[in-house]
C-alpha cells in the first residue's frame, strides 16, 4: 500500500509536483530494504562491480558505496566516461572536503544524468552527500540501467 502526499510550490509547480509525487512512490529499493535485506549485499556487489569496471578506465575505483560516491566525484567521472565526454576540472571539485562542494558535485552528476536521458532517481543530492545507502543505490542503478551494455 502506498500513500501519496503532494505539495506544490508556486515556482516550477509541475516539476515540484512530479518530484514530490515520485518521492512518495515505493520502488524496488524500498522493497529490497524492507522485504529482502538478505539480497542487499548481492545488489551492492553488482553495482560496485559495475562502478569499478567503469572507473578502472582512469585508474579509479570504489570499495565502499556510501563513502566513495558521497562527494560526487565518482558519479561525475562515471557519467563522463559513459557518455564519452570530458567534464572540465573547473566545473567540479576533484577533492571536495566542504559540504557545499560535495553538494555541487552530486548536483552536477544528477544534472548530467538527466541530460543523458536517465530519469531522475528517487533521491536528493543532499541524501547522497549524507551517505544514504538507498539513495546512492538508486543513482548507481539508474546509471547501470542505461550503460550496462558498456561492461564487458
Amino acid at each position: 500500500m502506498s500513500t501519496t502526499v503532494l505539495t506544490v510550490s508556486e515556482s516550477k509547480d509541475q516539476e515540484h509536483y512530479n518530484f514530490a509525487a515520485r518521492q512518495q512512490e515505493r520502488d524496488v529499493f524500498d522493497t529490497l530494504f524492507d522485504s529482502a535485506p538478505d539480497k542487499l549485499n548481492a545488489v551492492k556487489g553488482s553495482l560496485m562491480a559495475f562502478a569499478n569496471k567503469q572507473l578502472s578506465q582512469i585508474n579509479r575505483g570504489c570499495s565502499n558505496i556510501e563513502e566513495d560516491f558521497s562527494n560526487g566525484v565518482n558519479l561525475v567521472v562515471m557519467m563522463s566516461l559513459a557518455e564519452g565526454y570530458y567534464v572540465p576540472m573547473y566545473s567540479f571539485s576533484m577533492e571536495p572536503t566542504a559540504y557545499d562542494h560535495k553538494l555541487h558535485n552530486v548536483t552536477l552528476a544528477l544534472n548530467l544524468m538527466q541530460e543523458a536521458g536517465i530519469p531522475r532517481p528517487k533521491c536528493t543530492a543532499e541524501s547522497i552527500v549524507s551517505k544514504d545507502l538507498k539513495s546512492t543505490l538508486r543513482v548507481l542503478y539508474a546509471i547501470y540501467s542505461k550503460y550496462k551494455h558498456l561492461v564487458k
